[in-house]
C-alpha cells in the first residue's frame, strides 16, 4: 500500500485563501456568482449558528482536500437540535484514490459528534450519492421532493418537437391553461368564505425589502407544522436571503389586518428551459383562510411579468402546504427530468433514541425548500 502523503486538521484563520484556491480548481468556477472570498466568509464566517467546522487536508503546504459543514439548527418534533449541512466537500484532481473524502469526512464527523452535532445532511448529485452510501454510510431518504408549475413552454416544446414555427400557438395555449387552476383555487377560498359566513379581511401580499422581528413571531407560530426542518427565525433569515453576496431575492409578506402571516422568498434562474422562478423559502400560518394561495398568487402573478417559463418549488411529501400547491397546478418533477439529479439523504452522529432515527430516516418528516440548498 502506497504511504500516505497528506495529514488532516481544523480550519485555521487565514486558510481561506487556499480554500477559494482549491474550490475555484476543483468546480472550475467561483464559489458566488462573480467572486469566492466573500461568499465564503458569509458561507461559513458569518454563519450564525456555529461552531465553524472544517476539516482540511494538506500535502506538506498544499492543499489538496477539504470536508466542510455549514451548521444548521433543526426544529425536530418540539425540540430544537444542532446539526449541519454537507457542502463544499473536494479533493484536488492530482489526489484523488487516496482515501482522502472518507478520512476527512470520518475526521470532521468525529468533531462535530464532540461539538454536539446530532445529524449531517446534505443533497449528493448523481456522481456522488454512492460515495456518500458506500464509504460514509449515509442513508438516502428522498429524491429532492420537486414540484413545478408550467407558466409559458410554448418555445420550449415547439424546439423539443422541431417546429419552431408552433411556437407562438403553443406559447398560446400553456398560458392560457396554466391560468386555469390558480384562478380556481382563489374562487373556491372565495366561496368557502361566503358559506362559512367568515367575514375576516382578505389577505394582503406586500413585497418586503427584507426579514424583521416579525420573523420571530412568525417562526413560533409555525414551527410546528413539520415534524422536521430547519429553524427558520430571524437571525437564520437574515443570513441566508439578506445577507447572502451577490444574490437576488425577492420577499413578499402577507398580512390580515396589518399582521405577518407568512412569507415567501423567490429568485430567477436561466435553465435551458426558459427562465425559472425558485421558490426559496415558503412558510404561512395554515389556520388562515387563502393566505397560502394569496402568496402563490402573487409569485405567479411576478413570474409571469417576468416571462418564466417555470416556477419551481420543494415541498416535503408530508408537507400540509403540498396539497394547495398541488391546487395550484405545481406538479412533482420524474427524477430523470431533474436538471441535476439530486438526493437528499445523511447520516446520524452519536446515539440516537429509536423514535428520532426513525424521524431522521422518514421522507414524510421532513420539510425541504429551495433555500436548504446553497447553490441558489
Amino acid at each position: 500500500m502506497a504511504e500516505q502523503v497528506w495529514t488532516i486538521r481544523d480550519y485555521a484563520a487565514g486558510d481561506e485563501t487556499q480554500i477559494v484556491d482549491l474550490f475555484e480548481r476543483v468546480f472550475k468556477k467561483t464559489m458566488g456568482p462573480s467572486e469566492s472570498a466573500a461568499h465564503w466568509r458569509w458561507e461559513y464566517a458569518e454563519n450564525p449558528v456555529g461552531p465553524l467546522t472544517i476539516k482540511l487536508i494538506w500535502h506538506a503546504d498544499r492543499l489538496v482536500g477539504q470536508y466542510a459543514v455549514s451548521p444548521r439548527r433543526l426544529w425536530m418534533r418540539g425540540e430544537e437540535r444542532l446539526a449541519a449541512l454537507s457542502i463544499d466537500t473536494m479533493t484536488d484532481p492530482e489526489y484523488g484514490r487516496q482515501g482522502i473524502f472518507s478520512g476527512s469526512a470520518e475526521a470532521c464527523y468525529t468533531t462535530m459528534t464532540e461539538r454536539g452535532f446530532g445529524f449531517v445532511y446534505g443533497f449528493p448529485n448523481a456522481n456522488s450519492i454512492a460515495g456518500f452510501e458506500r464509504r460514509l454510510s449515509w442513508k438516502m431518504v428522498m429524491a429532492t421532493p420537486v414540484l413545478v408549475k408550467a407558466l409559458d413552454v410554448g418555445a420550449f416544446v415547439a424546439d423539443k418537437i422541431g417546429q419552431p414555427a408552433l411556437a407562438p400557438a403553443l406559447t398560446s395555449v400553456s398560458r392560457l391553461l396554466s391560468r386555469g387552476p390558480g384562478l380556481l383555487d382563489s374562487l373556491q377560498s372565495k366561496l368557502r368564505a361566503q358559506v362559512t359566513g367568515d367575514g375576516s379581511p382578505e389577505p394582503a401580499v406586500h413585497p418586503c425589502e427584507q426579514f424583521g422581528a416579525w420573523a420571530d413571531d412568525l417562526w413560533l407560530r409555525c414551527r410546528d407544522q413539520h415534524q422536521l426542518w430547519v429553524v427558520r427565525d430571524h437571525a437564520f433569515l437574515s443570513w441566508r436571503y439578506d445577507q447572502r453576496p451577490e444574490s437576488d431575492y425577492r420577499r413578499l409578506r402577507v398580512e390580515v389586518d396589518g399582521e405577518t402571516v407568512g412569507y415567501a422568498v423567490t429568485t430567477l434562474s436561466e435553465r435551458d428551459q426558459g427562465t425559472v422562478c425558485f421558490i426559496m423559502d415558503l412558510m404561512v400560518d395554515l389556520a388562515v383562510p387563502g393566505a397560502l394561495s394569496a402568496l402563490l398568487q402573487a409569485i405567479e402573478a411576478r413570474a409571469r411579468a417576468q416571462h418564466c417559463a417555470f416556477v419551481s418549488a420543494m415541498v416535503g411529501p408530508g408537507s400540509p402546504m403540498r396539497a394547495t400547491l398541488l391546487r395550484n397546478a405545481y406538479l412533482p418533477l420524474p427524477e430523470r427530468l431533474f436538471p441535476q439529479e439530486l438526493h437528499f439523504g445523511g447520516r446520524a452522529l452519536g446515539p440516537l433514541q429509536a423514535s428520532e432515527r426513525a424521524t431522521l430516516e422518514a421522507a414524510h418528516a421532513w420539510q425541504l425548500a429551495w433555500g436548504d440548498v446553497d447553490v441558489l
